[in-house]
């Protein structure tokens, strides 16, 4: 169903058919895979933290089991020969992150995210879902600051859908519109660059004399 746009409590009749879903398939896991074998456009998918990620996501599977079928922003598509399923591993903590950052960005600024319209107890549930987990920054071995995400909440589960709808999103082309689109300078030609050249000379003497008085 979709939402009148004049008047968002009204439903109207007409349907959106969706591009693409990720299911969390770390409960249930059997069910999610019959699921997604059966209905187009449904995709099994598991989060791994920073600390479960031991290698670089471009990296192909050894396992004969599976294939690398494709690689996107913090999630890999795998294709596992013995469940006829395509599994989305997504980087969790990657897409918390983004997740957070939308909702902290303005909302006179692109790249906010915004809550339909509702009084703010209808929302309460969300917000405790969304703040069920918190940043944490710390140095691992070998790789450097590692930002993951600890879970202080038991209900974060909407948290975990979220990230995975807009991990989805950017899937199947969904992108954020650009603050401003900065016009590339136009290419100069050779001969103009030599003729700039042939003016000031080949040595850039008010740089030159800047350097010697430092």
């Amino acid at each position: 169903m979709g939402i009148d746009e004049n008047e968002p409590s009204r439903v109207e009749d007409n349907c959106k058919a969706f591009d693409a879903a990720w299911i969390d398939a770390g409960y249930m896991t059997e069910t999610v895979y019959k699921f997604s074998r059966t209905t187009q456009g449904i995709f099994p998918a598991v989060g791994r933290g920073a600390t479960q990620i031991s290698t670089r996501w471009d990296q192909p599977s050894n396992s004969k089991r599976s294939r690398l079928r494709g690689v996107g922003e913090g999630y890999t598509g795998n294709d596992l020969l013995d469940h006829g399923v395509t599994l989305l591993e997504v980087n969790a903590d990657h897409w918390k992150n983004w997740v957070h950052q939308r909702l902290t960005t303005p909302l006179s600024k692109p790249g906010a995210m915004r809550l339909f319209q509702a009084p703010p107890h209808e929302h309460l549930s969300l917000a405790k879902h969304l703040t069920a987990e918190r940043k944490i920054e710390e140095f691992v071995a070998g790789k450097g600051m590692v930002t993951r995400w600890e879970r202080i909440r038991k209900n974060n589960h909407w948290f975990d859908a979220l990230y995975n709808a807009c991990a989805a999103g950017h899937a199947v082309g969904v992108r954020l519109f650009d603050a401003e689109r900065i016009k590339p300078q136009p290419r100069r030609k050779f001969s103009e660059i030599a003729a700039e050249k042939r003016e000031r000379g080949f040595v850039d003497l008010e740089r030159w004399r800047g350097i010697r008085s430092r």
